[in-house]
């Protein structure tokens, strides 16, 4: 479809729809070429950077073009097939996308260079938009190899496209969202939010069953913490916001919220010299003080320093209530709980 040669990458629109419809027949029919896509992404190094490009716009369009665009019912049978086609392959394919993120910041092609990278998390994330490899990705036995490195390496690493490129595929990880619709192609427009809600349900099923690997030892004490650059700090607030607001989440956010330490954490990000960090934060403190059903020890924590916490918040960002009605109501309603909060 049209969308999803948009998103594939710069190539030929006339010769994409014939890879789409008649090149793949050979990965499902001869056997000479059923290892070709694999060996393609391992020996991403060893190709000219046009023939890179390539190789990810194809990849991509194969696994897109049945999920976007008004014509993607036509190409539904092929996003699907090639779909199972990568997940039969997943250690190959996946754990080589996911490897090649080990990028070197100094590197000028060749293995590690930063536009492998890049291409390699374009093509992860178009992985991601089918349930079966993203269920795979994020099972018990995978994610410790393919997940985690990106909390505990990429998103740290020290170029910004690299390490903002890492927290895009994070959060399509920890959300199953992502920038494109929901795979109506294949599934049709009254199916698509049974999708949406099928992509959410992994996500949040993950993070339950990981959440002390994820949430307290990885986003809070990594991605959170002082040592992490701005972005990082910024994006992940951003993201465990998005987790802790999505209904899906409910046992999450009330793990999350019902912890002392993480509303500390919090608080020390509500001060942050940088105006932006500091409203990201405002959207997860208003969770601990919405919170009807508070743990004692977060109660203490915000009666002792209430009348601090109302005077910092009567001042943080007044310029945008005038134009931020929502932000204006929400500080409003934080402000008048702290005031009655009581032990």
């Amino acid at each position: 479809s049209s969308n999803a040669v948009a998103h594939s990458g710069s190539i030929n629109l006339n010769w994409i729809p014939a890879i789409a419809t008649g090149v793949f027949k050979n990965f499902t029919t001869e056997s000479d070429v059923d290892e070709l896509i694999p060996k393609l992404i391992q020996n991403l190094p060893l190709l000219p950077f046009e023939a890179r490009k390539s190789v990810s716009a194809i990849f991509n369009y194969l696994l897109v073009c049945g999920l976007d665009g008004l014509d993607a019912q036509q190409f539904a049978s092929v996003s699907s097939a090639f779909a199972k086609y990568v997940c039969e392959r997943a250690d190959g394919i996946i754990g080589q996308l996911v490897s090649e993120h080990d990028c070197k910041p100094t590197s000028e092609g060749g293995a590690g260079c930063v536009d492998i990278t890049l291409l390699c998390g374009s093509m992860l994330r178009s992985s991601l938009r089918h349930a079966s490899i993203y269920q795979w990705m994020l099972s018990d036995g995978n994610c410790e190899r393919l997940v985690y490195p990106f909390l505990d390496c990429y998103v740290h690493n020290p170029n910004f496209d690299v390490s903002s490129d890492a927290l895009e595929t994070v959060r399509v990880m920890f959300t199953g969202v992502t920038g494109g619709s929901a795979a109506a192609g294949i599934l049709g427009d009254q199916a698509s939010e049974e999708h949406k809600q099928l992509m959410e349900g992994i996500a949040s099923d993950f993070l339950n069953r990981k959440y002390v690997d994820v949430i307290d030892e990885r986003i809070n004490n990594k991605c959170l913490s002082s040592k992490a650059n701005y972005m990082t700090r910024r994006m992940s607030l951003q993201l465990l916001s998005s987790i802790l607001l999505n209904r899906a989440n409910y046992n999450v956010m009330m793990l999350y919220i019902s912890s002392s330490q993480n509303l500390v954490t919090i608080l020390c990000l509500l001060r942050d010299p940088s105006p932006h960090i500091t409203l990201d934060a405002f959207q997860v403190f208003k969770i601990f003080v919405a919170n009807p059903n508070k743990p004692p020890e977060v109660v203490k924590i915000l009666f002792d320093n209430k009348v601090k916490l109302v005077k910092y918040l009567e001042g943080l960002h007044k310029e945008r209530e005038n134009s931020d009605e929502q932000y204006r109501d929400e500080k409003q309603l934080v402000i008048s709980t702290l005031e009655g909060l009581e032990i």
